[in-house]
């Protein structure tokens, strides 16, 4: 039986453990990769229409080619489109297909990253007395990539720091700009990178950490309704829990599913002898038993009374029923529990089993006819398996 309980448990106590940090938030890669799977598709969408309107104020940057680059406005304006291609196919490819995070990332430091190559090839190949004035929209591209796009830290820090690498060389490449002059566009450019990456790094925190307190909330209401669908001394469902993983079997398609009843062997005679307390130990080591036996099957593991027990069984165990029915019996005679009432000295249990198709037999209908096998094997003598005559 799969327990989701456990891994979610393990998620709530590692958000905990974050929200309490101080600073830039990394999550663990479990965390990264539901991250991603929460938020990445809605993700690909705001970014495609950040390109879209990007798309539209790059146009007005050719303004500033025919001011102050006008002798290579042509190849200007050739660069430019191919830029706006990009852009467009960029929010293209994120609106129709999802983009694995790496490589979404990649793309969206490309973009600012093309901005700012177009503007220095421009500046580099322009004899224009007032080209000079160019290098103004490097700095001016990269705060607004960083503040008016919703991209990721990642992303934008790679953009920033490749813009950053590439101006000083263009300077010493092309060497027309005063020193003076050149020293300050660095400065500019260094002052407009590292603030809007700290804004930068700031909302993505405060973002991370508003995804993590609204996981947190869903991981809460989460284990609270599946405490309140499980018993409180077995650990197995309880009638709730049964209800709710019966209505998910029986939803409508023609599944194989089995049911086995158990029933504790003279369990009130057990009560009686050893007291209620060794009752409640008792019927919590027979589910804890039977949980660790059915771990890892399509099985949902149900207190179905007193001292009854009920496993729904679906997909391929299906067809080993009555070995898995044997397989339990076994187990609880394994336990060793001593019952000087009982046939044999020892807490056992009796079983009954069932199989049928959804489409065919309803719920009610399978325990009915697990329960008129467990009656057989009571009949016989206890600390049998009965295999249901019809379902």
């Amino acid at each position: 039986m799969v327990d989701p309980a456990e891994p979610e448990g393990e998620l709530l106590g590692e958000i905990e453990a974050l929200l309490a940090q101080r600073g830039r938030l990394k999550f663990p890669p479990a965390l990264e990769a539901r991250f991603e799977a929460d938020t990445g598709e809605r993700y690909c969408v705001v970014l495609a229409e950040d390109f879209k309107r990007a798309a539209v104020f790059y146009n007005l940057m050719t303004a500033g080619d025919f001011l102050l680059a006008r002798d290579v406005v042509g190849v200007a304006t050739a660069l430019h489109c191919a830029v706006v291609a990009a852009l467009v196919a960029m929010a293209s490819i994120l609106r129709r297909r999802r983009v694995a995070p790496l490589t979404r990332d990649i793309a969206t430091a490309a973009v600012p990253f093309l901005v700012t190559a177009q503007v220095m090839a421009t500046f580099a190949l322009s004899a224009s007395p007032f080209a000079t004035h160019y290098l103004f929209f490097v700095p001016l591209n990269t705060a607004t990539a960083n503040s008016a796009m919703r991209v990721r830290h990642r992303a934008a820090a790679w953009a920033t720091y490749a813009t950053c690498l590439l101006l000083p060389a263009i300077l010493a490449l092309t060497g027309k700009t005063p020193l003076p002059v050149a020293v300050m566009a660095m400065f500019s450019l260094g002052v407009c990178g590292t603030m809007t990456l700290r804004g930068m790094a700031d909302r993505e925190r405060e973002f991370r950490r508003a995804y993590m307190h609204a996981l947190r909330d869903r991981l809460r209401i989460a284990a609270s309704d599946a405490e309140a669908k499980r018993d409180a001394l077995t650990g197995a469902a309880n009638r709730r829990g049964l209800s709710a993983a019966a209505r998910a079997i029986w939803d409508g398609s023609a599944t194989p599913v089995a049911a086995i009843l158990f029933d504790i062997d003279r369990f009130k005679a057990y009560n009686d002898l050893y007291g209620h307390p060794a009752g409640d130990v008792c019927l919590k080591s027979i589910g804890a038993r039977a949980q660790a036996l059915l771990s890892g099957r399509a099985v949902v593991l149900a207190r179905y009374g007193g001292e009854e027990f009920l496993a729904l069984l679906t997909g391929p165990v299906v067809a080993e029923a009555e070995a898995v029915a044997e397989d339990l019996r076994r187990a609880v005679l394994g336990l060793a529990l001593p019952h000087a009432a009982a046939e044999g000295g020892f807490v056992s249990a009796s079983f009954g089993v069932a199989q049928a198709v959804t489409d065919q037999t309803g719920f009610e209908a399978l325990i009915a006819a697990a329960d008129a096998a467990l009656y057989r094997s009571k009949s016989a003598g206890r600390n049998k398996v009965s295999l249901a005559l019809a379902a």
